[in-house]
């Protein structure tokens, strides 16, 4: 797992997160990804976040208090907005700097995202929602390639494709996925290697590096017939200033 580590000291306004949060829909579930944590709340709500503060996680985490394993996505996304909302009274605020998404399944409504906002406002997504790095790129990315009836391969695809577009990740992270409908949840890690834009651009610098290594040796064979063709042209050269 990568955890990002940044500094959420509110002297250095312009720093910003380096995570990247993305939810979809699918035909029976729903499946989050992040290239930081996701965070399980109950036996079929996750959440992820993308934060200037490590606290924040700590944060999310003791709403699981006022969860239980039957609480739907709706409710748990409420109590969520609550739990920020409350935490802004304090007037806390550089721990809101903060997205959050939250998916989950239940019988009833199905497959539901919610992104809950800085202040604790919660908002449903229909299709898809992101967050974090490269938010505003990500959302046009995903209103072109998502699909209404994807199945869960290709909503796990589609959302891993769009973690690998973060150019913050480099080979020891990742990203990780949650996917969740009536069968239960599958959790999965994504190594740098394995994601699609990090692995076509990994196959490339190989093959450049192998055509380079190619030129390199095609030089060194040819070094020698060039000395020789050049030293038979000034061979002929002599001859001819010697007739």
């Amino acid at each position: 797992m990568c955890i990002f580590i940044i500094d959420s000291d509110e002297s250095h306004p312009s720093k910003t997160t380096t995570t990247t949060i993305v939810g979809v829909t699918y035909d029976g579930g729903v499946i989050l990804g992040s290239t930081d944590i996701i965070t399980q709340l109950t036996a079929n709500v996750f959440l992820c976040h993308c934060a200037l503060g490590a606290d924040t996680q700590v944060l999310l985490e003791d709403a699981r208090n006022f969860l239980d394993q039957e609480t739907t996505a709706t409710v748990a996304a409420e109590i969520v907005g609550m739990v920020l909302s409350a935490y802004d009274i304090n007037n806390k605020k550089n721990m809101l700097q903060t997205g959050v998404l939250l998916g989950g399944w239940d019988k009833n409504g199905g497959g539901k995202i919610y992104e809950i906002g800085f202040s604790g406002v919660v908002m449903e997504k229909s299709n898809f929602g992101v967050g974090g790095y490269g938010a505003v790129d990500l959302n046009d990315f995903l209103e072109k390639e998502w699909k209404k009836g994807m199945t869960e391969e290709e909503a796990e695809q589609l959302v891993v494709k769009a973690l690998s577009l973060n150019t913050n990740i480099n080979s020891a992270c990742g990203g990780q996925t949650a996917s969740v409908n009536s069968k239960g949840f599958t959790t999965a890690f994504h190594p740098y290697g394995t994601l699609p834009i990090k692995a076509e651009k990994l196959e490339l610098e190989h093959m450049n590096e192998k055509y380079v290594g190619k030129l390199e040796l095609e030089n060194v064979n040819e070094k020698p017939l060039l000395e020789c063709i050049r030293a038979h042209l000034l061979l002929l050269l002599n001859i001819n200033e010697g007739l």
